[in-house]
């Protein structure tokens, strides 16, 4: 490989001016994701309320939250090989309209079935937004800022995450069910507003890889350049997803039925979760720009691990609080740390369909876990054998990941080599 092709041909972005119009579009992208989390976030304290409501329980719940990752599994490649071809606004906008029909569907839902089919739809048109999101970051950062730009986009997702479940804790404690979707539709389409009118296509870069000239390249040759690298990230996020989704199906209902935990307490307690991972997000994806990727990943993993038994012998409010911070506190040491090396590893042409393989991989983990938490509370009638399994999955993650993370990725060649530890 010509030693002047390193990172895929990213000194195009050396120039100052360009690095900092791209980190503008990042923060115009972060402040258009917060708003849309909002209208994200007001839903996820009434779900556990509104599910039984309609006389159901920890199974139809599990079914709920595993509908969305589904539809993301099945749909994440495509759509973000979708953004590589069409560009990533078109793909943008098109998931904020869907998303807010979704919320509209909810609205107006009488039985679990339609709340199924709205989720499915909401998980279908993330599918193209998110990818797309951590696509159009890599577009306009290099190497040499992306974990802190990756920082930036976590940050706004993680505002949306604050004040949206503390708003719909309130709006479901003083207006009912419904009218936080109404209220997050509405959220969404202003979103799509600022995305149309702020966000611009990014220029797409271009790869000199030893004469190839190609606009895009198979998912399969895209990931056969960085096997052990994707392998070991793939495991790393699988993890990180898997807590969470055992968090929100399990621990929820636990905190519900056996504690009574009311929705604006639950708001709290995501709003602790997001305000520490607003601070981290920042501050951690700078820190991988200056020390590197792969020991982030590892404590990340290994911080969760121990705030999962946290969870476990929690008994009050105040020390679900404290084991959200510590479980915040490891999702923001590798959650935008692991988006950074991915782009890191990755072919710009491939961008978009790589991303979208992680959103799957991701999504997998959500699913997987939703599902298993609410059918171990339905035989158990608690939440402490999913949160012990979620402590196992997360050590086993920052084992893979200090075992085969690369120090430093800088060229296509080192994606396929794990370098001495």
């Amino acid at each position: 490989m010509d030693p002047e092709v390193i990172a895929f041909n990213e000194e195009q972005l050396s120039d100052e001016s360009i690095r900092h119009d791209g980190m503008r579009q990042v923060w115009l992208l972060a402040i258009s994701l917060s708003i849309l989390q909002i209208g994200f976030g007001i839903v996820t304290p009434i779900f556990p309320f509104y599910i039984t409501s309609l006389g159901v329980g920890g199974i139809e719940l599990g079914v709920l939250a595993a509908s969305f990752a589904i539809t993301r599994i099945v749909l994440a490649g495509p759509m973000g090989g979708l953004s590589d071809r069409v560009g990533r606004r078109p793909v943008l906008l098109a998931a904020l309209f869907g998303f807010a029909v979704a919320n509209l569907i909810y609205a107006a839902a009488s039985s679990i079935i339609v709340m199924i089919a709205a989720r499915s739809l909401e998980g279908a048109v993330s599918a193209g937004f998110f990818p797309a999101a951590n696509a159009y970051v890599s577009d306009v950062t290099s190497v040499d800022n992306r974990g802190t730009a990756m920082g930036y986009l976590s940050t706004g997702n993680m505002v949306g995450f604050i004040v949206g479940p503390a708003l719909g804790g309130t709006l479901a404690q003083f207006t009912g069910y419904r009218m936080p979707f109404v209220i997050a539709a509405v959220a969404t389409l202003v979103t799509m507003g600022l995305v149309h009118i702020l966000v611009k296509e990014p220029m797409k870069k271009t790869a000199r890889t030893d004469g190839d000239t190609r606009d895009r390249i198979p998912i399969r040759e895209a990931l056969s350049r960085a096997k052990s690298i994707y392998g070991a990230l793939g495991v790393a996020m699988f993890a990180n997803m898997f807590a969470m989704g055992i968090l929100e199906v399990a621990f929820m209902l636990d905190a519900v039925v056996n504690l009574g935990i009311q929705p604006i307490e639950i708001g709290v307690f995501f709003g602790v979760i997001g305000i520490v991972m607003i601070v981290g997000n920042v501050g951690f994806g700078k820190l991988s720009d200056v020390r590197g990727r792969k020991w982030l990943i590892v404590g990340g993993a290994m911080v969760s691990a121990a705030s999962l038994l946290m969870f476990i012998l929690a008994s009050d409010v105040t020390g679900f609080l404290v084991a959200g911070a510590f479980l915040a506190l490891g999702m923001a040491m590798r959650g935008p740390t692991i988006q950074a090396l991915i782009g890191d590893a990755t072919d710009p042409r491939s961008y978009g369909v790589v991303m979208g393989v992680f959103g799957a991989v991701s999504n997998s983990a959500y699913a997987t876990s939703s599902l298993l938490g609410g059918t171990l509370f339905d035989r158990t009638a608690s939440g402490d054998i999913g949160l012990l399994i979620a402590y196992e999955v997360s050590l086993a993650g920052a084992a893979v990941a200090v075992l085969f993370l690369p120090t430093a990725v800088k060229s296509e060649d080192e994606c396929n080599q794990v370098p001495p530890l």
